[in-house]
Order: C-alpha cells, then structure tokens, then sequence
C-alpha cells in the first residue's frame, strides 16, 4: 500500500512539471519598446525625453523631407507608421512634421512614440508695428535698423517668428508677437530658448538717424492768362509737393522778394500783370529750412483769330467768348444729343432733355453727330438738324464730332471692317487712291451743305477725334498707319471744309492723354482737347493741366470734349460729376482752363439705368440730386448761363 501511494504522488508530481513547462513556452512577449532611433543621412543624435518620445536637432538648412530611420525595438516586436509596417534601414520617411511610430509586442500591446527632428531655433523674421516702413536687418545674433529723427523708441511692439517650439524672452518675461511691449531706446536682448533647452541671445538695436533738412516744393512755373482789360489775377499757390522725412513740415512761407506773401501748405495771391519769381520757404520742427522758387507769369490773353481767315463774324465772336470762358473759373456743361436721344426713345420734343428734367434746364453745349444725318432715315436727319438750331436760337454752342462710316463695307470700327480698301481708306484718301478721295470728298459736302443751308450759324466741328486709338477706321490700325499719315488727312480735311464754308471752329481731340505727335498745327487747330473716360481725380487734374499748358503756349482753347463713367455710373459712381469731374478741375485751380465738358449722350436703344451718362427722371433720386449739386455749383456753366453771355455776339 505504501509503495502505491508513492507512485501516485510520483505520477502526480510529474503531471504538474508537465504542465508548468507547457504554459511557460505558450506565453508571448509584452514588450513594445523603442530602444534606439537614428537617421542614415544626418549625422544627429537622437534622445529620449521624459515622456518616452524621441527628439533630435537639425541644422537650418538639413532637408527633412525623406529620411531613413534606423532603431532597435524590443525581441519579438513590430514597428509600424499607421498601419503601414517599417523596416529599420529600409522606410523613408517625412520630418518635416513630427512622425507618430507604434511598437507592437508579441502579444499584440501597443505603444505610440512621437520622433521629432527639430531645426536649430532662430528668429526668421524681426519688425516693430508702429513702424511698418522700417526694415530690419537680422545677422547671426543682431537684429537692426535705422529710424528717422523723432522717432519714440519708448514703448514699441515687436512682431517675430521664431522656428516652432522655441520661445522668446526679455529679462525672464515671455514674448509674444504683436503684443508685448518694450523700450528700445537701448539695445534690448532678446534670449530664444530652444525645445532642447538651448539658449541664443540676440541683440536689437534701433538707431536714430540725425535730422534731415526738409524739401521744399512750390510746384512748376505757371502762365496764367487774363482777359482783356484785366490787369490782376488769382494765384493759386500749393506747396502740397513739400515733404520732411521726419514727419510734418512745421511752417510754409510765401516770399516775393524779401516781402511774405502768404503762408500755408496751400494759399491764394493777387498778382498782377507781369513775371514774378516767388521762392517757397518750409521750416521742420528741428529749425531746419528749406526753399524752392516759381516762376509765374500773369499775362492778357492773345486775341483768338479763327484758322480760317475768311470766318464770319459771329464764327469770330464765338471763339473770342469761348476763349474768355477758357480762361475763366467757369466752364460749360455739355452732352451729346441732350434733346433727341433718351434712355429708351428717340424724342421728337424738342423742348424736353434728361439734363433739363433733373436739373431745369439744357446743357450749354450740344454735341451733334452728322452720322445720323447721312446714314439715317430723313426724319431722323431733320430731328437732329431741328436740334441743333433749336440750341442755337437758346444761346448754347454747337460742337459735330463725325463718326463716318467707311466707304465699302459702311462701318466705323475697325473690328468690324473686313474689306482690304476700307482698312487702307485713309491712306487712299491722301494718296487718292481707288476713287477714296472722291467719295470723301462727297461725304463732306453734305456735311458742309447741312453746315450753310440748314443751319447758316457757327460750329465747332471736331475732326476724326481719338486717332491715337486703334479703334475708328482713320485710328492706329489703319493700313500703312503712321501719325504723319493722320495729320496729311487731318490737314486736307480742314483745308476742303474752310474753302467751303465760314462757319466752322475746328477741334482737335486724340484720346485720353495729349498726343503731340498728332498735333496738325496751329494753322489748323482752333480748339484743343481730350477724350477722356472714367478718370480717376487725380489722373484728370493732370491731364487737364497738361492740355490748359499747351493750349496757352499755342494761343489755344482748352476743352475736354468727352467724358463719362460707362460702368453703371449711376449705382457705381454716382457721384461722378461733382467728386471727380468738378473736384478735378477746382483742385487745379488756374492751372486748368477749360471751355466746356461735354458728356456722352443717354442711347435711346437701351432701357437700363445702368447706360445712363447723366441721370433721367427715372434714376434714383440720391443721384439726381448729386447731378442737381453739380449744375448749382458755380463752376458750372447751363444753357441759361451761356445764353446770358451772348457767345455769338
């Protein structure tokens, strides 16, 4: 009995040996650790923060964007980005941005380690808010710039960037971008702490230059023409060219000899008759000055003889009043068909117009179009003739601008010509090549024919306008184009018309700026202009002090003889009138002198506000009473104005 028990206690004890060593080889590993990290192209050590993630650093210029990791993970594990698995030696990976690998045990645990390479820290970019202009220089471990004199230093905030992870700091206190704010009347040092704990001190100096004198401006030499019998103008003096660079000029003197005229950025003299130097005088806040001088000539204006030696006498008064206009603060308002065309009719009342109905009363200038007496129907033709003598009886003026058709193919516009004779008709007419110039010549006479039978009193009549434009058949893709071309055909224009016909004032207007190289010539040119549409302000004023200079250096008349704002004026603009047009020419003072402005018409083939050119009685009533400021303004210059001047007598 004994001896069995102890076989059944050895058999038992061998059964639970049998067992312990089956569960201890079924038992898999737990491990899922990141051993050891490193990168096959950077020479750079990997470390391991507290946390468990690796970190390393980079020099600034190291490419990150596809790096060979090498590692050691525990026996019996996997490592995988995602779920796509790596291999140490083989994967290449994106530093740019930290990666995430997972080191998955045996037994299927996971743990997640962050490996980031960081660039060595340094501030990429330096300035100060209230000082946007000023550029820093950044060196290494110095940051600096130059600011003028004056400048407060006191209390100015810095705006940075600094490589991601690495903060700023200034005597221990945080920094951040756009908001702390520090004294930089000393050389202020900034310490940039990087993720590692590295430290970099820069140093930011701001220098103040010493004071600059400032610049006086008394602008260009000026000729100012009176008229006849006037021994005295109003001088318009603008020191605005002025500048100091240390911020606002303290005080503007006006000298005419030892004697102060005026002061102010801006101001107004009496001078008469004469040549006067006047010196502009500018002081900084410093005591520093500074001088510029003008010469102004204050002269009567020459007496305006028409081109055309055998011009009646009322062609005469009406340039000599034009010219008087000109020279004046005031111009005439004008507008293109005021009476016959309408937005969405052509009116046969002759008594009605959009500009009356808004304002009460008629332009002072018509424009008129012989292209709708030719090619029209006869109603039409004696519509416009009807017009235009209606404008006279009122007193206004009579402007025709021509816009002829070609003689084949019966188009204005070049990109709608397809005929090789209509593309070269202005060369053929001067050369008088296959019977061009004859047809012209044709054409003509039923313009000067309604001009002495129809009308029997004095135009202005301006002359294939805008010819430095590509647009018109007689403009710069004329076959054989060139600007000598133009003005041979501008010149036997005029010398046709005056030999047959007394009654006409000539114009000429090229295309939004002044083209010289048009200019036919004093013996051809009565009234000089531009073309000019949607002008901002500033590029008006210019323009017009430019055609006002050369008109007086010919003994001419300056107009602008077309404007406008054709992009939905009135809900865009609606205000065009008074803030660009009027605002333009006041701010110009006497250096703009000009006889009238004329708009472009309301086209009786649309029924949209936004075609207007001036509004009508349907426009909303804030633009109306814009258009209603613009006619009251003084400047300004209606039918009832004009007639009251008797232009013709």
């Amino acid at each position: 009995m004994r001896q069995l028990y102890k076989q059944v206690i050895g058999a038992l004890f061998f059964l639970i040996t049998l067992l312990a060593c089956s569960n201890e080889e079924d038992t898999l590993s737990n491990l899922s650790e990141l051993n050891s990290f490193s990168v096959q192209e950077l020479m750079i050590t990997f470390q391991q923060d507290a946390t468990g993630n690796w970190y390393s650093k980079a020099n600034k210029d190291d490419d990150l964007s596809e790096l060979t990791a090498e590692f050691e993970i525990s026996p019996q594990a996997m490592m995988f980005i995602g779920n796509t698995p790596q291999t140490s030696g083989y994967n290449k990976n994106d530093f740019t941005n930290p990666v995430i690998y997972t080191v998955r045990a045996e037994d299927g645990t996971k743990t997640n380690y962050k490996v980031s390479v960081f660039k060595e820290a340094f501030i990429a970019s330096f300035g100060i808010k209230e000082l946007a202009d000023v550029e820093f220089i950044n060196t290494s471990n110095d940051i600096i710039a130059t600011v003028v004199n004056g400048t407060d230093l006191s209390a100015l905030t810095a705006v940075f960037e600094a490589t991601e992870g690495a903060k700023l700091y200034v005597n221990g206190v945080e920094q951040e971008s756009g908001k702390t704010v520090n004294d930089f009347t000393k050389p202020l040092i900034y310490k940039l702490i990087e993720i590692d704990g590295t430290e970099k001190d820069y140093t930011v100096t701001i220098s103040v230059a010493e004071n600059q004198a400032p610049i006086a401006d008394a602008g260009d030499d000026k000729t100012i023409l009176v008229n006849p019998g006037q021994t005295t103008a109003v001088v318009q003096l603008d020191g605005s060219g002025s500048s100091d660079a240390e911020g606002a000029i303290a005080t503007y003197e006006w000298k005419r000899g030892n004697a102060v005229i005026a002061s102010g950025i801006k101001s107004e003299v009496l001078l008469e008759i004469g040549t006067h130097e006047i010196e502009l005088w500018v002081r900084d806040e410093h005591g520093e000055t500074a001088f510029d001088n003008i010469y102004i000539i204050v002269q009567e204006a020459g007496v305006y003889v028409p081109i055309d030696g055998n011009a009646t006498q009322d062609t005469k008064n009406l340039l000599t009043n034009l010219g008087m206009i000109g020279n004046s603060s005031e111009f005439i308002f004008g507008q293109e068909f005021p009476l016959s065309f309408q937005q969405n009719e052509l009116s046969y009342d002759l008594t009605t117009s959009d500009c009356k109905t808004v304002t009460g009363d008629h332009p002072g200038v018509f424009g008129i179009d012989p292209h709708y007496m030719l090619y029209k129907s006869a109603s039409q033709r004696q519509l416009h003739i009807d017009e235009a003598k209606k404008a006279y009886e009122n007193g206004s003026v009579i402007t025709f601008d021509f816009h002829q058709q070609s003689k084949t193919d019966h188009k204005i516009y070049m990109s709608d010509i397809t005929t090789s004779t209509d593309k070269s008709l202005m060369y053929d007419i001067v050369n008088d090549n296959n019977e061009a110039r004859a047809w012209f010549y044709e054409e003509l006479d039923d313009v000067i024919g309604i001009i002495n039978n129809d009308l029997g009193f004095p135009i202005v009549f301006r002359l294939f306008h805008e010819m430095d434009g590509d647009w018109f058949w007689w403009g710069t893709k004329a076959t054989n184009h060139s600007k000598q071309l133009y003005i041979e055909f501008y010149k036997m224009s005029v010398d046709y018309i005056k030999e047959r016909t007394s009654l006409v004032l000539f114009a000429w207007s090229p295309n939004y700026t002044l083209q010289e190289d048009y200019y036919p010539g004093d013996d051809y040119v009565d009234i000089v202009g531009i073309d000019m549409y949607e002008p901002a302000k500033s590029t008006l004023k210019s323009n017009l002090i430019a055609l006002s200079n050369f008109a007086i250096s010919h003994n001419k008349i300056a107009a602008l003889t077309e404007t406008g704002y054709r992009n939905d004026y009135i809900s865009s603009k609606p205000a065009f009138w008074n803030d660009v047009v009027l605002e333009a020419i006041k701010e110009g003072g006497n250096d703009i002198r000009i006889a009238w402005v004329l708009s472009w018409f309301n086209a009786p083939w649309t029924s949209n506000q936004s075609d207007l050119f001036i509004p009508n009685a349907e426009t909303p009533q804030a633009a109306k009473d814009k258009f209603i400021e613009f006619e009251n303004d003084a400047t300004t210059l209606f039918q009832e104005d004009v007639r009251a001047l008797q232009v013709y007598e």
